[in-house]
């Protein structure tokens, strides 16, 4: 794990980190400029089900009746392309998290992130990609009713909501640490 957890933190840099943001703009834009208005437009106005909150089976369900060929057709790529979104705003975020714990220089916080903490977001883009999967399954099989499938997809969604807060916070709380250390470190030097 060590091997893993260092590529994010011993050979991170602002270059690597900007790119995967681009990376990951480039895909979220993507969703907002093509996928989302064209399933919006055949659906009569439904947005995609998988950005539906809450996404419960009964919402997959009542949704799905709306969904011209085109709107499943379309619906299948952004399912496709968002199997490779998570894994790359998982990448920017590892990187980003790794340079700020350069910045920070806190040998115990940089343990806690060796450990394994820095891969947390592969964990929510993992359980993104199930999710999308799920609905795959879900959509090539319509107008069959998988209620199992549903509710696992569900259950996938749920856990990786709590797994983004998580990486939200973990965020938040590096920038502030970042932030503290910058203003100090520039007082210091004033």
């Amino acid at each position: 794990m060590h091997r893993l957890t260092s590529i994010f933190i011993d050979r991170t840099s602002g270059k690597k980190t900007l790119l995967w943001l681009i990376l990951a703009c480039l895909l979220i834009t993507s969703f907002a400029v093509y996928f989302v208005p064209v399933i919006t437009a055949e659906t009569g106005g439904l947005r995609p089900i998988d950005t539906q909150v809450p996404l419960t089976a009964e919402v997959i369900y009542r949704d799905l009746p709306f969904y011209t060929l085109k709107a499943l057709s379309v619906y299948g790529w952004f399912l496709f392309v968002d199997c490779f979104y998570p894994a790359t705003l998982a990448t920017f975020i590892a990187y980003f998290w790794g340079l700020m714990l350069n910045y920070v220089q806190q040998p115990g916080l940089t343990r806690i992130f060796r450990k394994g903490l820095i891969l947390l977001p592969f964990v929510g883009a993992l359980l993104d990609v199930c999710e999308n999967i799920g609905l795959a399954v879900i959509i090539s099989n319509y107008p069959a009713e998988l209620w199992d499938v549903a509710y696992t997809v569900q259950g996938f969604r749920t856990a990786k909501l709590s797994v983004q807060i998580g990486d939200i916070l973990i965020t938040l709380g590096m920038m502030a640490l970042v932030s503290t250390l910058w203003f100090k470190r520039r007082r210091i030097d004033a």
